[in-house]
């Protein structure tokens, strides 16, 4: 274990407040009731969320250093299973595809696949 999940977030509509939740599942296209995005999972650390408030659907307790050498790496958190894809262009964190679906929990603990 690396990291917590600190927060969740959904952002239904693009110009609307994210709503918080404590535990949200994670479907192939990202978290239920989010809207579409090309992303599917924006993850992003607490200092980085508190800064800038990124519209970020999971907050971890962890160094941001840290977040960003996961790009290419599998995690999981609680009964999900991601795959950091990239770091974005233009704000904090990282971007995650699902890799398998599952519900992810305030509190639940990040976890790194040893790579192949």
């Amino acid at each position: 274990m690396i990291a917590t999940v600190s927060s969740l977030f959904i952002y239904p509509d693009s110009d609307a407040p994210g709503q918080q939740l404590d535990s949200v599942e994670m479907t192939e296209t990202g978290p239920q009731g989010n809207r579409s995005k090309k992303h599917a999972v924006h993850l992003v650390t607490v200092d980085d969320y508190v800064e800038t408030h990124p519209k970020a659907n999971i907050v971890l307790d962890m160094d941001s250093s840290g977040l960003e050498k996961l790009v290419g790496r599998v995690v999981r958190l609680g009964e999900c299973t991601l795959e950091i894809t990239q770091t974005p262009s233009q704000c904090a964190g990282v971007y995650a595809r699902v890799l398998e679906p599952g519900e992810v929990t305030v509190d639940d603990a990040l976890f790194v696949a040893d790579p192949e």
